[in-house]
């Protein structure tokens, strides 16, 4: 449809931490902050609910699963349970990164609930973002902080959030951080949107992708 009027992209919030962090409840007062519309995207609401449970976690794993769990200890002896994503999980992922994009490019904003689970993902959801305006918000909690909220939420297998604690944040450039041990969703979101709207040009994905080149 032509309106007329200039295209102007949206703006895409990417809030990026381990599993039980608080982001889904931070996307969701994020969205009550702004007077425009922000969609909701991430893993859970692209990859897990558009796709039937039988592509989940087959028993035994099978590389051929879009998502399986392998478990394990960690030097110290502590359970981890590590996902993994098939070369069919590969392509939804890289699929979601575009999806994102795509909304943004014509004019819809978008915050994301996103987990960087394996770390040769951040290339490329950070080019497929080059063409719009992505801000990157690092969703901190201290993992002995985590792993007393996964145990009481039960949503996932014990050793789930330290499997990725330290690779989610590894990278260590965001536009602004938030923790949610020290402040409350809300807090959390207010401050996040604030950034935004005294911050109209994000920098941590440019500077990123000049990493990547770089590298």
């Amino acid at each position: 449809m032509q309106s007329g009027k200039p295209h102007v992209s949206g703006n895409v919030i990417v809030l990026n931490g381990p599993s039980v962090a608080g982001k889904t409840s931070i996307q969701k007062r994020l969205q009550e902050s702004f007077e425009e519309p922000h969609m909701a995207m991430g893993i859970d609401s692209i990859l897990v609910a558009m796709l039937p449970t039988r592509y989940f976690m087959g028993m035994p794993a099978d590389r051929e699963q879009v998502l399986y769990g392998v478990p394990s200890t960690d030097e110290s002896g502590s359970p981890l349970f590590t996902l993994r994503f098939g070369p069919k999980g590969q392509r939804v992922v890289a699929g979601m990164h575009h999806a994102i994009a795509a909304f943004a490019e014509q004019g819809n904003n978008v915050i994301v609930d996103y987990i960087l689970y394996e770390r040769e993902w951040l290339p490329d959801f950070a080019n497929a973002l080059r063409s719009v305006n992505a801000y990157f918000v690092g969703v901190r909690i201290p993992l002995e902080v985590l792993e007393e909220r996964e145990r009481q939420r039960a949503t996932s297998p014990r050793g789930h959030a330290r499997s990725h604690h330290a690779i989610v944040h590894a990278h260590e450039l965001y536009d602004v951080e938030v923790d949610t041990s020290r402040s409350s969703p809300e807090e959390c979101a207010a401050q996040i949107a604030e950034y935004v709207r005294t911050h109209p040009k994000p920098t941590a994905f440019e500077q990123l992708r000049k990493r990547f080149q770089a590298g």
